[in-house]
């Protein structure tokens, strides 16, 4: 596990109750970094051609689904460092992710996380987290949700450490 940012509290598996939130920062989807990302990874018309986009569904270029993650990561990483708090995080079990809207170059993007659920693991030590998280545009448009299950450590001495 990664330490915490020295004076930040550490949350364990007994502190993190249903509806405890965390809003992380915010980034502005560059144009060029979208483009080059879909170009080496995901080159579809829409995510690489102006005028090929302008002729999909989406009507302009919109980002790929993997640099929409990958701006998720972004975000909830800086939570991390910038924040009151540090989960003690172990690792991600499962994803269901949806693509909620296309994200396109110049929007600000928002993070949020929240614990929807939890139940003790079957191994000593370890608690798993139900979490729900979303990127919400700059209008409060969601664009992407992503549903979690996640390992994070029980707290040291505790009875089912």
């Amino acid at each position: 596990m990664l330490g915490a940012p020295e004076g930040v509290p550490i949350l364990y598996y007994e502190d993190l109750e249903p509806g405890h939130e965390q809003h992380g920062g915010s980034a502005v989807v560059d144009r060029d970094e979208m483009i080059d990302y879909a170009r080496g990874h995901d080159p579809w018309p829409f995510h690489v051609d102006e005028a090929a986009a302008k002729e999909s569904v989406f009507g302009e270029l919109v980002a790929s689904g993997g640099y929409s993650i990958n701006m998720w990561f972004k975000l909830g990483h800086q939570l991390l460092n910038d924040t009151d708090e540090f989960w003690a995080f172990m690792g991600g079990l499962e994803w269901k992710i949806k693509f909620a809207k296309g994200v396109r170059a110049g929007e600000t993007l928002h993070f949020m996380r929240r614990v929807a659920g939890k139940r003790p693991s079957s191994k000593p030590g370890r608690g798993i987290l139900f979490v729900e998280s979303r990127l919400t545009n700059q209008d409060g448009e969601v664009v992407l949700n992503l549903e979690e299950v996640v390992l994070v450590r029980r707290r040291p001495g505790s009875s089912t450490d």
